[in-house]
């Protein structure tokens, strides 16, 4: 690996003594490390001469623990001393784009899959270098140094030295060119649970850690926005009048993407003038449209022929020859994000400049948007990436809707200014998951082998009109409607999957786990299905018809963690096993049902990731979204009427509460496959495992989303 010094970082913030290097991976390592799909990966390193030790981390931290699984595939390598290290968000550069994309992102599961080898081969680097510097200093071979704990020890006389000694010697050097990773043996920190970061836990324990929300600036003023109810309505006039009169109110503007902003001294104060602004909007035709309607337009196109997703074999035949034929129509409505801290981002518009601060998941899009509307070169914009208050995709909006109104409040002013959605802003106009009606039917034959499978998956595109548009919708077809879906793992004989995107002017945007939230629901649904209707164990039938050892071997352990072949009578168990961003979870789900109510009470569930870097943050994200799922799949929903969300704060947008919680056991299978992504691959499977637990305790199937048995 080659190690060059053309790309070191400048930064004010960074200290004269402070060594500070990026790595340029040549295309053949590359290949080798992110399987082609990475130009020019780099991460950076700043060890100053107090010996302090801080990583600069492109990816941003939101919860899902990034940060701390990234950082320690470098201080495991560095042999840094883990307390003792510090981690920064990194600035907006080319260097730290996500392999495979022009930007800098944090999405798709991808943060520890696409980085763990680079930051393992950082600190491989590092070490490697101080080793050399120490042994030219002790005029040894390298062999007699030691590193541990950020101390380099010389083996003959047992002198030691700090890292930082040798920072400005180690500037001058160049990488080595290749370098060698510890043996599973030698590692301490890679494969063992380990909890957060302490400087992180300790930060957020005692309300230090900055968000976006806690950026405070010099003469910072705040706006709040009033935006149009109706989706696709637009600005036709606004008296300020009143507003402008009342204490704190500086300024009532116009932005150019037809919504007002109220620039105030207090943010409750622009918050409560909203009330004062008599506005008019052009609402157009959509306000005559309710979810009702768009389900009824839906709802059409699963008796036509659709768009094909996947065609092979002979369905007509297969279905003409079935010994049992299982159907269902499946309904999923539009769902809100709903993250604990609200939109915000913080602006101050220099004239031949610009500053933002703010918790983003598309750094690069964020910045140059603001370049974009100013008029500046992207490198005049400076952009600090604040921890994200939880994000389930929100803060990953290639529209960059809250970000652009940012940009427009704060345009010529005096002020930085935060700007910040209220809950309502975001429940009522937020960006949706899409709302789906899909359809699947299944042929099986005597013995239970799937002979075809028909489905289609009726939704608005969440790509088309996007930076993603290019390569995610391809010939009317979105490809979140087909993940999970056309490449699932049955051994099927014959496939039709078709596909349909309508139009509205409902934004939308995914959710954590995307097209998996309605695919994983429909193939795990009618496979229970088929398993009845061929009178087998709906975990056998599962094992007999898959094609993948590992799902099997994931389902062999749910179905023991759970007792699933002796358990209890009186409770309904479901069984779901699903694929997404690489990893393979399944889960066996016990539900209690009681007066036209039910109740999840345990998950068992099995996690296949490939090789778990921090197995206590693989257990971490099962529990997070096995919560997180629950409130979907029992309550959440967005309902249009009027042409408007009816939903606008959490007393009527429910989620999951603590009383929701239920007894979570997980399991993890280190297969030694290629590593795969865990924010997101614990969603999917919720949602059937629990419609199939309550099938086992009712008798009933439930394929409408949120499942309510009244």
């Amino acid at each position: 690996m080659e190690l060059t010094r053309r790309d070191f970082l400048k930064h004010s913030s960074f200290v004269a003594s402070a060594f500070l290097v990026s790595f340029i991976v040549p295309q053949k390592a590359r290949a080798q490390m992110v399987d082609n799909s990475v130009p020019e990966p780099n991460a950076f390193i700043q060890i100053t001469k107090k010996n302090e030790i801080t990583f600069f981390l492109p990816q941003a931290e939101m919860g899902q623990g990034a940060y701390t699984v990234l950082a320690m595939c470098i201080a495991d390598e560095l042999d840094a001393k883990w307390e003792d290290v510090f981690f920064e968000p990194a600035p907006v550069k080319e260097l730290f784009n996500i392999p495979g994309m022009p930007m800098m992102l944090t999405g798709g599961s991808n943060s520890v899959k696409t980085r763990h080898l680079q930051m393992r081969q950082i600190g491989a680097s590092i070490r490697a270098m101080l080793k050399i510097a120490a042994a030219k200093y002790w005029k040894i071979s390298a062999d007699l140094i030691q590193t541990k704990n950020a101390i380099l020890t010389n083996t003959k006389t047992k002198e030691s030295l700090p890292y930082g000694f040798f920072t400005d010697v180690i500037k001058l050097m160049k990488a080595p060119e290749k370098v060698t990773l510890k043996e599973n043996s030698e590692l301490t920190l890679i494969g063992k649970p380990t909890k957060r970061h302490p400087k992180e836990a300790w930060a957020k324990v005692m309300g230090h850690t900055q968000f976006g929300i806690d950026v405070r600036l010099p003469h910072m003023k705040y706006a709040a926005l009033i935006q149009p109810r109706v989706f696709g309505a637009t600005l036709k006039s606004f008296d300020a009048t009143v507003a402008l009169k009342k204490p704190g109110i500086l300024k009532v503007k116009q932005l150019a993407n037809h919504k007002i902003a109220i620039i105030a001294e207090k943010w409750w104060q622009a918050k409560e003038a909203i009330n004062d602004v008599v506005v008019e909007w052009n609402e157009r035709d959509f306000a005559k449209i309710s979810s009702k309607d768009l389900a009824k337009e839906y709802e059409s196109y699963l008796d036509k022929e659709c768009l094909p997703m996947r065609k092979d074999g002979n369905v007509e035949e297969a279905f003409a020859n079935a010994h049992k034929v299982v159907k269902a129509t499946f309904k999923f409505p539009f769902l809100a994000h709903a993250a604990m801290e609200p939109l915000n981002c913080t602006v101050h518009h220099q004239k031949d400049s610009a500053f933002m601060s703010m918790g983003g998941q598309f750094q690069t899009l964020y910045r140059n948007k603001c370049a974009e509307i100013y008029q500046l070169p992207p490198e005049k914009v400076q952009y600090y990436n604040n921890y994200l208050g939880s994000s389930f995709g929100r803060r990953g909006t290639p529209s960059a809707d809250f970000v652009i109104d940012s940009i427009y409040a704060a345009q010529n002013e005096a002020w930085p200014v935060m700007t910040l959605w209220s809950r309502e802003d975001d429940i009522k106009m937020g960006s949706y998951r899409p709302m789906y009606r899909n359809s699947a039917e299944m042929a099986i034959d005597k013995e239970g082998n799937i002979l075809g499978f028909k489905a289609k998956v009726i939704g608005q595109s969440m790509t088309k009109g996007t930076i993603f548009e290019s390569f995610m919708f391809k010939e009317g077809i979105d490809a979140t409607h087909k993940e999970g879906l056309t490449d699932h793992q049955y051994k099927v004989g014959s496939h039709d999957i078709q596909g349909f995107c309508p139009d509205s002017p409902i934004p939308l945007l995914w959710l954590r786990s995307v097209g998996h939230t309605q695919t994983g629901p429909l193939v795990e649904g009618i496979i229970d299905q088929a398993a009845v209707a061929a009178n087998m164990d709906p975990i056998d039938f599962r094992i007999k018809n898959l094609q993948n050892p590992r799902f099997v071997e994931l389902l062999k352990s749910v179905a023991k963690q759970s007792n699933w072949y002796k358990r209890e009578k009186n409770s309904g168990y479901g069984v779901a096993v699903v694929e997404s961003f690489g990893s393979i979870v399944a889960y066996v789900a016990k539900v209690k049902v009681e007066n036209s109510d039910y109740k999840v009470e345990k998950i068992w569930a099995a996690v296949d990731c490939g090789l778990a870097i921090n197995p206590l943050n693989v257990e971490n994200q099962i529990i997070s979204a096995v919560n997180f799922s629950i409130g979907i799949t029992k309550y959440s929903e967005i309902t249009i009427k009027n042409g408007e969300a009816e939903q606008s704060n959490f007393y009527d947008y429910t989620v999951s509460t603590i009383a929701d919680t239920p007894e979570i056991h997980v399991e993890i299978i280190n297969s030694g496959e290629k590593i795969g992504g865990m924010g997101e691959p614990g969603v999917p499977p919720l949602f059937p495992a629990v419609a199939n637990a309550l099938f086992d305790a009712t008798g009933k199937r439930y394929t409408s989303y949120p499942i309510r048995l009244s």
